[in-house]
């Protein structure tokens, strides 16, 4: 009998088969699998920024008002399982060791990708499993998406902005489209706040049968006190009368809150349905001790070290630009990788504008931008840059050379992010 990592192994040398937009090796995984995804109710949820986040929150939410939830998110940071969990438990190793039993045949032969094989892992646990819900996250885009054969009952569009250009398309209102490719008939649909392009893109989409929330005409929140230790605010629920006061968060980040007002909407909405209530006590309990790793992630106080796993240039300027409202430029410096699909000359700009120094490295993926290539985009900038091969290295030195009042900030790919969390969580 193969071995959990003799099985993990093979799972991850599917990526050899790259990034393959397409919905047919999918539908014939869930159809070998008795189409599982459709045994369920389902969120499903796409975007460019904050769709993590908002998945994480709102399953932590379902979860507090008696709801067993799934949630599959990606990429993970240090363990495969972190993708596929139930009720915030992570996917044990035997289920996925006999379903690549089950589906080794099938995926060899069709050359599914690493996401399609994995992705039907989640249905299918999702139903052995018997959730009363998922909360699926799209992996790319959304259209094209293996996880776009469900058939939701809630779809969640957070904010729409520039990444993946290659598969997505270079402008916003095609990268729109492929968000937006998700609604489907029936399903109500929640968007965050958006350019009028994609909005406008997301209306095109809607059907007479959908029922369309735009966060800002439902829900009002007053951060009350935003610092490197959280937030602190206040929740107005309009729609329904509801008002929240006081609600803390440990999640650094004031666009984090927007992603707890929207995951906190989508929970409202499906519990209402289902005749349950959120107060003030469930909220209170989930965001006062509830936090999604790499996320701005506290390392260290003093000196600051934080692991943000922000990978394009809007993500990656939002972080910056909270940062700088408690770091001064001299006193941070950045350690950065970044994958190859991503605007590296524009946040080559973004970086240099924030930190004193910049040490790029490599994430740990063969999708990853050449360090020199992006080393000597900044130099054209800064020059107080360096380029480091081996990120665990880098990273110790830094760190050594750090004063009490400095901070170094690690950020660009959740790759990059996984391997150092992996090495501080052994040292």
């Amino acid at each position: 009998m193969l071995s959990y990592n003799s099985v993990l192994k093979q799972i991850y040398d599917l990526q050899e088969f790259s990034i393959k937009l397409g919905l047919d090796n999918i539908h014939a995984l869930a159809d070998y699998l008795n189409n599982p995804q459709k045994t369920y109710p389902v969120i499903h949820i796409a975007g460019t920024n904050g769709k993590g986040s908002t998945a994480y929150f709102l399953s932590r939410i379902l979860i507090a008002c008696g709801f067993r939830t799934g949630l599959y998110t990606s990429p993970h940071l240090m363990d495969y399982r972190e993708r596929i969990r139930i009720d915030n438990q992570l996917i044990e190793k035997e289920y996925i060791a006999d379903y690549w039993k089950i589906v080794k045949s099938l995926v060899l032969n069709r050359k599914a990708t690493f996401f399609d094989t994995t992705t039907a892992l989640a249905f299918d646990y999702f139903r052995h499993k018997n959730v009363d819900v998922a909360v699926v996250e799209t992996g790319l885009g959304g259209r094209l998406d293996s996880t776009n054969i469900v058939e939701p009952e809630t779809v969640v569009i957070t904010p729409v902005n520039y990444d993946h250009e290659k598969q997505l398309g270079t402008d916003l209102k095609s990268i729109a489209k492929e968000k937006a490719g998700i609604i489907k008939p029936g399903c109500d649909v929640i968007s965050s706040g958006q350019e009028q392009v994609v909005l406008d893109i997301i209306k095109n989409h809607l059907k007479d049968s959908n029922k369309f929330y735009y966060l800002k005409y439902h829900i009002n929140y007053d951060i009350l006190e935003s610092n490197l230790n959280g937030s602190i605010f206040t929740l107005k629920d309009t729609i329904h009368g509801l008002t929240f006061p006081g609600l803390k968060t440990p999640q650094i980040g004031d666009f984090q809150v927007a992603n707890i007002a929207l995951a906190y909407f989508v929970a409202r909405l499906f519990s209402k349905k289902r005749s349950k209530t959120i107060d003030q006590n469930i909220l209170t309990r989930v965001l006062e001790k509830e936090t999604w790793p790499g996320r701005l992630q506290v390392i260290s106080r003093t000196p600051g070290i934080f692991i943000d796993v922000s990978h394009n240039l809007h993500g990656i300027n939002a972080t910056l630009s909270f940062l700088s409202k408690f770091i001064k430029k001299e006193k941070l410096h950045i350690m950065i990788g970044l994958v190859r699909d991503k605007d590296y000359k524009g946040i080559a700009k973004t970086i240099c504008t924030y930190a004193a120094s910049i040490t790029v490295c490599e994430p740990d993926t063969e999708r990853k931008l050449d360090g020199k290539i992006f080393t000597r985009e900044i130099k054209k900038i800064q020059k107080n840059v360096q380029f480091s091969k081996d990120s665990r290295q880098a990273y110790d030195s830094i760190r050594v050379k750090l004063k009490h009042d400095e901070s170094l900030l690690v950020i660009g790919s959740h790759y990059l992010a996984g391997t150092l969390l992996k090495i501080i969580n052994l040292t």
